[in-house]
């Protein structure tokens, strides 16, 4: 069984949700490694950036670690970031396999495992967005940056490939084994 002839094998459902899941992915590592989550001093030309991992200067000459901060509100976001990157990774990892690996394919459990980390990952994600969103308006003069953005669209694509997953279970969708 060929990457052809897996993906042709496939539901359309199951199709939407593979290219739905590497958008998801591709948006949650571009969130999870930037620091343009938000911007703060928004007067100035060099104005800084928020990542989940570093607090930048637009330069790149100062930029602090914020990995083991003591802000509860910006440690909670991290996670639920991590729960939310990795969840997705790995349902992308296991569509991967339940369409594209014979042993794998058509396997009612892989597909499963999938949709629910569809759901897991997104929801992280979208926990996060809320942490991030609530706790940064309140500091003054800031403004959203792309990554707050690729976050959240990350995050729908994921659900609506869970959603995806769903309906094609129901109608009996899937591939077949070769």
């Amino acid at each position: 069984m060929g990457v052809k002839d897996g993906f042709m094998g496939a539901s359309m459902f199951m199709k939407v949700a593979f290219i739905l899941l590497v958008v998801a992915n591709l948006f949650s590592w571009i969130a999870f490694t930037t620091t343009s989550w938000g911007y703060t001093d928004n007067s100035s030309v060099n104005k800084p950036g928020w990542g989940l991992w570093r607090y930048c200067r637009d330069d790149g000459s100062a930029c602090s670690l914020l990995d083991g901060t003591r802000m509860d509100w910006f440690a909670s976001f991290q996670a639920f970031g991590i729960f939310g990157f990795v969840g997705l990774s790995v349902a992308l990892l296991l569509v991967i396999l339940f369409m594209f690996v014979g042993s794998c394919s058509g396997n009612g459990e892989v597909k499963m495992a999938s949709l629910i980390l569809c759901f897991v990952g997104g929801v992280c994600w979208l926990i996060a967005v809320i942490i991030f969103g609530a706790e940064f308006e309140d500091k003054g003069d800031n403004e959203f940056g792309f990554s707050f953005a690729l976050a959240i669209i990350g995050l729908i694509c994921a659900i609506v490939a869970g959603v995806l997953l769903i309906v094609d279970g129901k109608g009996g969708g899937g591939t077949s084994p070769a």
